[in-house]
């Protein structure tokens, strides 16, 4: 039964064609296993790639094992490689999941362009794309959020994501395991609550599914209509601001007698804005501005936006790229989900995490960890100011952020590009150099903001 729903859907969705050779990403878990044996069962033409990310040790070398043999007993070619993914992601300043999602994909679309593979095919089914979905809904999220995940992804000519078990549950996979032997490797992650995704999955679905004992059969009718509604309003933003932006040398210009007239303009502007940097409360501080005098300034980690007076009299908001030293701020109502970007010259990841015995205070000057508690927002980045003074860690009193500038023999360039991190109107960072003493860690500390700045 599963085999013919599989071709079923790879047909109905047009994922693949009939003599295309594919790569199959299989970590050794249930729901890879059974990809890679319905492949195998019905015929089609595969390889298999495994990624060793190195985070369990001697159980992750036993996957690659494990999934090595299963190739070899598919007489099918096996690619491997190795990461240190907690390096990668200390060097690169992001999550360990953020970095192992972009070696593995990076990786697959190399060897996809090298051996000639139509795709890459994941185990995506039914029950990541609605804890994907609920994931997206409690961090905030669009109409492109909502409706899950594609079943063909083409980035690039040699970066195409295929998920041919989008039709299937994580119980139907199960069942199709049991009943035909196969076997798998169990990561004891999966289990642990502290990943929000395990967390859904474990309290949420289950909930859910008892609430609609029918979910399974409506998520998909369900899932199809946000991807209808949201190809409809793309189409009408697209409509509507290739009416309104007018180009102006390396600017944009939005008119501001032609943004007032649009219907839903919070949101039209938000989704227009969003490729820039710009967040949901910039937007709406940017429509309070038209009714005000000129000259209120916005900006993104890569952009600025400046309510203006153009030659001809004309008025309303331009668009411009962040290309010289940063001198605009970057106003933060939340803690960013995603590295910043300034200026296109530093990056900025933040993580909140929990105070634990086996906490240690970095020595790098580069990464601040602050009392989470104790910051309040909004936070601000900006060049620092002549005046600007802050309570440098370990020093009684305040001190010139210009003096401490100068006390570390910067250059000149140096201390014009100085940021500093602002809580509501104090200073508790000056980036990569100095922390504030009163956000300093202590016995009382139960949360940890840990900033870590750098070079582009």
């Amino acid at each position: 039964m599963l085999e013919r729903e599989l071709l079923g859907f790879i047909n109905e969705n047009r994922l693949f064609g009939p003599t295309d050779r594919l790569l199959l990403a299989v970590s050794g878990g249930l729901d890879s296993m059974v990809l890679a044996e319905l492949f195998h069962r019905t015929g089609q033409s595969f390889a298999i790639a495994h990624v060793n990310f190195g985070m369990r040790g001697d159980e992750s070398d036993g996957d690659a094992v494990f999934v090595q043999n299963k190739a070899k007993a598919y007489e099918v070619p096996f690619h491997l490689i190795y990461f240190d993914t907690v390096a990668v992601a200390a060097e690169r300043g992001i999550s360990i999941q953020m970095a192992a999602r972009d070696l593995r994909y990076s990786w697959f679309a190399e060897l996809n362009e090298q051996h000639g593979y139509a795709g890459t095919v994941t185990a995506h089914h039914k029950n990541d794309v609605l804890e994907t979905l609920l994931l997206n809904l409690t961090r905030g999220t669009g109409l492109a959020g909502l409706h899950g995940i594609a079943a063909r992804q083409e980035r690039s000519a040699t970066d195409v994501i295929i998920r041919p078990l989008l039709f299937a549950t994580r119980e139907q996979l199960a069942d199709y395991a049991r009943e035909h032997g196969i076997l798998y490797r169990e990561d004891r992650s999966n289990n642990d609550d502290k990943y929000a995704r395990n967390r859904i999955r474990h309290h949420v679905v289950p909930v859910l599914a008892e609430l609609n004992p029918g979910l399974w059969h409506t998520l998909p009718r369900t899932i199809e209509r946000l991807r209808a509604a949201e190809a409809l309003v793309r189409t009408e933003l697209d409509r509507s601001w290739a009416t309104i932006a007018e180009p102006i040398g390396h600017q944009l210009f939005l008119p501001a007698n032609k943004l007032i007239d649009q219907t839903e303009l919070a949101f039209r502007l938000a989704e227009w804005l969003k490729p820039y940097g710009f967040l949901v409360d910039q937007v709406s501080q940017m429509i309070e501005s038209l009714n005000r005098p000129v000259g209120q300034v916005f900006a993104s980690p890569t952009h600025r936006i400046v309510h203006d007076r153009l030659a001809d009299g004309r008025i309303g908001l331009l668009v411009e790229e962040l290309t010289s030293a940063f001198a605009q701020k970057v106003i933060l109502s939340e803690w960013p989900g995603s590295p910043l970007y300034i200026a296109g010259q530093f990056m900025l990841t933040v993580d909140i995490i929990e105070k634990t015995t086996a906490f240690r205070l970095p020595t790098d000057p580069k990464i601040a960890c602050l009392d989470a508690d104790l910051i309040s927002f909004p936070l601000t980045i900006r060049t620092w100011h002549q005046g600007d003074r802050f309570h440098p860690l370990g020093l009684n009193g305040h001190k010139l952020v210009s003096d401490l500038l100068n006390d570390l023999k910067l250059t000149r360039s140096e201390r014009e590009q100085a940021i500093v991190l602002l809580s509501a109107d104090q200073i508790v960072w000056v980036a990569g150099r100095r922390i504030d003493h009163r956000y300093r860690i202590t016995a009382k500390t139960k949360q940890i903001a840990r900033f870590i700045w750098q070079n582009k």
